[in-house]
């Protein structure tokens, strides 16, 4: 039975509420035990001690903060993907897109390792490098994928696998080499430990006119999930939507991984969860899909403090374990239907 999207205030009214309860949840979540549930709400009401005044808002924060922003940049990329693929299993991080983005992170370390670009600031190079990596490997397995002229879904997916796998390996190679396992775990299993309000303004910048533009093209997204025929028939320049839309869905899914790593499968759950519960239109499912996928990371990354104190789990294996089984899924739904 297929599910009655949510619409008007209340659905808006359970994904806020949503994205609230995990905020809440997560800033209470973290190896210092000594600081709670009651001493975040009187630090949040203008009280508290100075030590959990410094713990609250100056390391769960803004690593709250990243965290709802690199989700609702997941979201958003994955949203796309999958429409411009016609494909609902398309995601960054088996595109590959994810893994062309941290090869770029990988470059934007030693680079920096080895002195050079020193006049740009270290997001700035981070954040171009990884968009570099993103773009570069999106292109290539759309080349690798193309047959006549066409671009099959499945095939640009099956590409993605394999192009991405060998950039992954590529990445954790080089980044072994800098033996630093602390960068090393970061980049490779997602870490938002690090988080400070520079990043969060960095993302939130990109994420908030990413979402923009990809808000403005809802229309054109709605058509081309019809097919590209369809599309040229209702008047949308299909090539040009197609490198526009792309290049807006490789920049945020760079952004996040750039800001915390590669964090996998965001990007998969949220636009399909979004999709059942408030439908199609994309008007709707793009802001719908970054407030999802804002408090599912963000619960995600709390769950990942909380469940093994004090080291806490890599936040990449949460979402793995959340995002796997729904993938199977979808595989299999596929495969029977």
């Amino acid at each position: 039975m297929t599910p009655v999207p949510l619409r008007g205030p209340g659905g808006w009214l359970v994904a806020g509420g949503f994205v609230v309860l995990a905020t809440v949840v997560a800033l209470c979540l973290g190896p210092a035990r000594s600081v709670g549930p009651g001493d975040v709400l009187e630090v949040l009401g203008g009280g508290g001690s100075e030590i959990a005044r410094d713990i609250v808002l100056t390391v769960r924060l803004p690593q709250v903060l990243l965290g709802l922003l690199v989700g609702a940049a997941l979201s958003i990329s994955g949203v796309l993907f999958q429409a411009l693929l016609r494909n609902e299993l398309a995601e960054p991080y088996l595109l590959g897109v994810g893994p062309g983005a941290l090869l770029g992170v990988t470059a934007a370390a030693f680079v920096t390792a080895a002195g050079g670009l020193s006049f740009l600031p270290a997001d700035v190079l981070r954040g171009s490098l990884a968009f570099l990596g993103a773009v570069g490997v999106a292109v290539l397995v759309f080349s690798f994928a193309r047959r006549g002229g066409r671009r099959p879904a499945v095939t640009v997916l099956l590409a993605g696998i394999a192009v991405g796998a060998f950039v992954h390996a590529i990445a954790t190679g080089a980044l072994y080499t800098l033996q630093d396992w602390h960068h090393v775990v970061r980049w490779l299993l997602g870490d938002l430990s690090l988080a400070d309000y520079s990043q969060v303004a960095t993302l939130g910048v990109v994420v908030a006119l990413g979402g923009l533009a990809a808000w403005a093209a809802a229309r054109d997204l709605d058509v081309l999930t019809l097919g590209e025929e369809t599309a040229w028939l209702t008047g949308v320049e299909v090539r040009r939507a197609l490198w526009v839309l792309g290049g807006i869905a490789c920049l945020l899914a760079a952004a996040a991984v750039a800001q915390c790593g590669l964090v996998g499968f965001v990007g998969l759950v949220v636009p399909h969860l979004a999709r059942r519960l408030f439908g199609p239109s994309h008007r709707v499912l793009i802001p719908a899909a970054a407030l999802l996928g804002a408090g599912l990371l963000v619960l995600a990354d709390g769950l990942s403090r909380g469940l093994y104190p004090p080291q806490g789990f890599p936040l990449a294996v949460v979402t793995a374990a959340l995002g796997a089984p729904v993938l199977g899924f979808l595989v299999l739904r596929r495969i029977g239907g």
